[in-house]
């Protein structure tokens, strides 16, 4: 069974720490591509 309310919780949270971690992660990617092209 699968509760909604846990359920929508659950994907917000999910959606908050992908927001949180989005930006570093861009700047690590950014830094690879810096380093990697010379």
């Amino acid at each position: 069974m699968v509760n909604t309310r846990t359920d929508t919780n659950l994907s917000a949270a999910v959606q908050n720490a992908l927001q949180a971690m989005l930006p570093r992660i861009r700047e690590e990617i950014r830094e690879e591509f810096r380093t990697g092209s010379g």
